[in-house]
């Protein structure tokens, strides 16, 4: 499977990395020669099956994702020349693919593999040794075709965005189900319109995340989960909402009790956060990320948020897969 072209879809062959300088390999401008915008998250390149390819020469083999949300993804973060959190990734796809009955793509069938090809895919996008990025990896099926039935077959999609720079965290919290749920709220699949809706509340109401409620009940960020500390405890949303439980909330909930602090899941009101002593926001991408403005009220970063970020960094480092390459 891997080195399978494209060719159906019509485009610009696949280009490959000797071809491109340094400042193309993470940052390529735009076709009138205008840089497009890091913060943005721009791909100017996928890597498909061994190959890089112009991101429009994708498009047709993942018809299915962009007609029917027919796919699943994972988002990891490299730090440092470091991916991190790549098994636990590694395991979503591998039950995300179970529950959506798609079969992993050939040469993504275990954790071992899918871990391989990952750092294989960065590599060719251009990350090295010392840099940072975002990787994200989609799997969806194959068929350009019209109809709802599967072909069987699957493949493998990867992109490469800068990092975003850290933020001075302002959010909102919503009326309740402002946000459609998503409709399977436990596997990342490649519907996200409840996401795209939800940032689109916080570009509207100019801060940088919005806080969806369901029912009345506090969920998640716009890709984030919440927590929030009050008397020395940590609560956090129940998984059991329509919220998606990431990665690196788990790693809190699991840090935070070996440092000694109770975290409580539960179901709790949006009035709840504002007897908060401090909140902070979890994902892949961004880490532990305290808030310090919540409806327009200060926060600080107190020291239990902070010793649960310090904790959460330094596990991450620890269990992180190295960028291969040449270090000289």
């Amino acid at each position: 499977m891997r080195g399978r072209t494209i060719d159906s879809c019509r485009s610009v062959p696949a280009t490959t990395i000797d071809q491109m300088t340094d400042g193309d390999k993470l940052t390529r401008g735009t076709a009138d020669g205008q840089g497009r915008d890091p913060a943005r998250g721009w791909v100017d390149r996928v890597w498909l099956d061994g190959q890089v390819h112009d991101p429009g020469s994708a498009a047709g083999v993942l018809r299915r994702a962009l007609r029917y949300g027919d796919g699943l993804f994972a988002t990891l973060r490299i730090d440092a020349g470091q991916l991190l959190d790549a098994e636990q990734h590694a395991g979503r796809l591998l039950v995300g693919a179970t529950g959506i009955g798609l079969d992993p793509p050939p040469g993504w069938l275990d954790m071992k593999q899918i871990v391989e090809r990952l750092l294989e895919a960065a590599v060719a996008l251009g990350a090295r040794p010392g840099s940072a990025g975002v990787l994200r990896c989609q799997w969806s099926a194959t068929d350009i075709g019209r109809g709802f039935g599967r072909p069987g077959d699957s493949l493998a999609l990867v992109e490469l965005s800068e990092a975003p720079a850290a933020r001075h965290l302002r959010v909102r919290v919503l009326d309740s189900d402002a946000v459609p749920p998503p409709s399977i709220p436990y596997i990342k699949t490649c519907s996200d319109l409840p996401q795209v809706i939800a940032g689109g509340h916080a570009a509207r109401l100019a801060v940088d995340e919005v806080i969806r409620v369901y029912d009345g009940w506090l969920a998640e960020g716009v890709a984030a989960n919440l927590f929030f500390e009050r008397n020395g405890q940590l609560l956090t949303p129940s998984a059991e909402l329509p919220m998606y439980p990431g990665v690196i909330r788990q790693r809190v909930i699991e840090e935070a009790r070996v440092l000694g602090v109770e975290v409580l899941e539960g179901r709790w009101k949006a009035s709840e956060l504002s007897r908060c002593d401090g909140a902070f926001l979890t994902g892949s991408v961004r880490g532990v990320e305290p808030v310090l403005m919540l409806d327009g009220r200060s926060l600080q970063s107190t020291p239990l948020i902070h010793a649960v970020s310090r904790a959460i960094a330094e596990v991450r480092r620890a269990e992180s897969t190295p960028i291969p390459g040449d270090r000289s």
